[in-house]
């Protein structure tokens, strides 16, 4: 028996490596990538081992110092294109960036407004060039510059930073060069990474020794499909010191084939800086807000075009080359389309529709549609094989920032040949209390009734149990769901609601024996009115307000929820007649840098069953159509027949997930681990009467274009299946 497990796993697990392998060479094409280097020197180790040390207390005691400043800032950008193919197409929805000229250059003014960690304003004054950028593209940069030096993380925590009391568990660093000045000495410290990942980075910092900061940094790194090289010099001045004087900025888009090169040129000139008293530090922190509202934020939807020469003689901080002002002088938005590629150009942007996520924002109505092919709409799962679905999102921003959306989707589960709908839509009524009146028909899972449940309590008993040998009798489940949700209090919600099943016999099933007697399963259809209400409740909960509308964010404490429905009888032909009570907590726990804890645990009950009543668990449930690996791990078991989900009254279930950038990927080829994002470990318990212990163990990698994990599944102890999950991450 062991033996035979261990080849079972062995032939999932080394599927599943060749399948991780394959995705992450052909997806990923970034060359050879940064020249690892060494040091053989102890010496220079033990010296810039003692002054990073020093500079990560530094650190430490600053990182919150800054209370505010204002700055103009002037970015020059250039663009180029230097590899394509058929799947440029696809680049838009890859890269910030445009992929109609070949070569384009921007000019941009803008003021910019700090307010306190992550928290920015950004008012952009003029623009000039032969092509526009997105916004999406000014964010980009603009993410890069917000790199707060004395942080242990950048980035939304992507990035893991050589400076911190932690950062030596991932860093080797070596003094590389000094340099002698009139008032003191700068160390050239060289930085690299003791394993490759893209949660780290290399290159140089240079540090002043009299003071134990950096005046200026020059790494290389990766995030999601770009390789940057970012070179920051610091202002020198000591009421500016770890500002930025000047910045140099360069992206290489490569994916699918495709390359894109992106230069940046950026100046600062700072207007005014407010800093926070060294002893006052503490006090700021624990006093922030939970209000992330202004997280950067972009004070106009539109840059004004500016064209006046004499304008930006006035205002430009860096000299243009002589290619930048070819470019300058093109036509903006110059598009060259012969005769002959009309035809392909037809061909292209319709193959984009049918293929491509779709967003549209018109005044106060915003849409957004999967596309009909998008590849990004698959997914894949043992229990369910291959399945496809589509996706509409359709908003109308009202008046005082009420909304009406309406959110239908379809889909298609290949191997158990079932369809899939959902009819959504939502009145946000009182968008500053996150209230909510919400409609929802659809079809559910395939399920059987309690009279099967209490045949499965005296069956399972039989260690030859199997479900395929009881051909149960399925209803189809048609519902309606009307459910209103309001927050009393920051992170104390009230959701009550109305739920109608209507269940319809998909196949006879067998006759069965009861005390002596065959009956039949009973074949009537099945109504069922629930009411139900509940209650949700996270500490501490940061939120966003998006004008009125609040939208909750995050928070470090747990999220406890409990939820009671009750099943009348004789309302809309209802034969139920039952109580059903779930509860559940969940939280994530940071364990330092770039490391989580998941965990999620949740329990329900029927009781008072005087009708027949169908065992479906609102946190207890077979989902079908993976999500984004960032959705709520709760309810998800990967390998589990869908049969046990109905086979009881009770349950307890617990997951939890470890999460960080180093489990075992840093461990093989370095290349390979280069592409990682993240891996997790998973453990998932359950319990109920009929299915005493059932435990899967998993193991997942993922970026930001896919996720794949493998699984295996254990029955009382006993190894029963394995399989894999896979979903893309892209475009969720």
């Amino acid at each position: 028996m062991i033996l035979q497990t261990l080849m079972h796993l062995y032939r999932y697990i080394y599927l599943f490596l060749f399948l991780a392998g394959n995705i992450v060479w052909s997806t990923y094409s970034y060359g050879k990538g940064f020249a690892y280097r060494v040091c053989d020197d102890p010496v220079k180790e033990q010296m810039a081992d003692s002054i990073m040390y020093l500079v990560g207390l530094n650190a430490e005691m600053h990182k919150n110092a800054l209370s505010n400043y204002e700055a103009e800032v002037y970015i020059k950008g250039h663009s180029e294109i230097l590899k394509s193919n058929a799947l440029m197409r696809y680049v838009p929805k890859l890269f910030p960036i445009d992929n109609k000229n070949k070569e384009t250059f921007f000019e941009l003014l803008a003021d910019t407004r700090f307010v306190s960690p992550n928290h920015f304003y950004h008012k952009f004054n003029a623009i000039n060039g032969n092509n526009i950028p997105s916004n999406k593209q000014i964010s980009e940069v603009l993410k890069f510059l917000s790199l707060n030096v004395n942080s242990e993380t950048a980035y939304d925590e992507l990035i893991i930073t050589p400076v911190g009391t932690h950062a030596s568990k991932y860093y080797t660093y070596w003094v590389d060069g000094v340099e002698e000045t009139d008032s003191s000495r700068i160390f050239k410290i060289c930085v690299m990474p003791k394993q490759w990942s893209q949660k780290l980075i290399c290159g140089y910092l240079y540090i002043r020794d009299n003071l134990n900061s950096i005046e200026k940094l020059d790494i290389n790194g990766r995030v999601s499909f770009a390789e940057f090289n970012l070179i920051i010099d610091f202002n020198k001045l000591y009421q500016h010191l770890c500002l930025p004087n000047t910045a140099s900025l360069n992206l290489r888009y490569k994916a699918l084939g495709n390359s894109i090169e992106c230069n940046y040129k950026i100046n600062y000139d700072f207007k005014s800086v407010s800093w926070t008293e060294i002893e006052n530090i503490a006090d700021v922190e624990s006093e922030r807000t939970l209000d992330l509202s202004n997280y950067y934020h972009f004070e106009a939807d539109t840059i004004p075009v500016v064209k006046d020469t004499l304008y930006w003689s006035a205002n430009r901080k860096s000299k243009l080359t002589v290619e930048e002002s070819i470019l300058l002088a093109l036509p903006m938005n110059e598009k060259k389309i012969t005769a002959d590629s009309t035809a392909i150009q037809k061909y292209l942007k319709l193959t984009e529709t049918l293929t491509n996520s779709m967003r549209f924002d018109i005044h106060s109505t915003r849409m957004k549609y999967s596309g009909i092919l998008n590849p990004f709409m698959f997914g894949y799962t043992k229990l369910d094989g291959i399945s496809f679905r589509q996706q509409l999102r359709v908003s109308k921003r009202l008046k005082d920032d009420r909304q009406i959306r309406f959110r239908p989707e379809i889909g298609f589960v290949f191997k158990r040949k079932e369809f899939f709908y959902k009819l959504a839509g939502d009145w946000v009524y009182a968008p500053e209390k996150t209230g909510t009146l919400s409609l929802t028909f659809a079809n559910g899972n395939q399920n059987y009734s309690s009279e099967i449940t209490n045949q499965i309590k005296e069956l399972v008993k039989d260690s030859a149990f199997s479900f395929d040998n009881l051909n149960l009798k399925y209803y189809r489940d048609y519902y309606a769901d009307l459910r209103n949700k309001i927050e009393l209090l920051n992170g104390l919600q009230l959701h009550s609601g109305l739920t109608f099943h209507h269940r319809t016999p998909v196949t006879n099933g067998k006759k069965l024996l009861n005390e002596g007697e065959i009956i039949d399963v009973i074949y009537d259809n099945y109504n069922d009115f629930v009411p139900y209400i509940g209650l949700s409740y996270t500490p501490y909960q940061y939120y966003r307000m998006d004008g009125r509308l609040k939208e909750y964010v995050q928070s470090c404490l747990p999220t406890i929820s409990v939820e009671y429905a009750r099943g009348i009888r004789g309302v809309l032909g209802s034969l139920s007649d039952y109580e059903r009570i779930e509860a559940d907590i969940q939280q994530v726990i940071n364990m330092g840098l770039l490391k989580r804890f998941n965990y999620y645990v949740s329990a329900g009950f029927f009781t008072r069953q005087r009708s027949v009543y169908f065992a479906d668990f609102r946190y207890f449930t077979r989902r079908h159509f993976p999500d984004s690996w960032n959705d709520r791990i709760g309810g998800v078991f990967q390998l589990l027949p869908g049969e046990w989900y109905n086979a009881s009254n009770s349950y307890v279930q617990a997951h939890v997930m470890y999460e960080s950038p180093f489990i075992l990927m840093h461990l093989l080829k370095k290349e390979a681990s280069k592409h990682i994002f993240t891996e997790r470990l998973y453990l998932s318990q359950l319990f109920t009467p009929y299915l005493p212990s059932y435990t899967e163990v998993g193991y997942g990698i993922g970026n930001h274009l896919f996720n794949i994990a493998v699984f295996a599944g254990f029955e009382k102890g006993e190894y029963q299946r394995a399989g894999f999950r896979f979903a893309f991450e892209l475009f969720q």
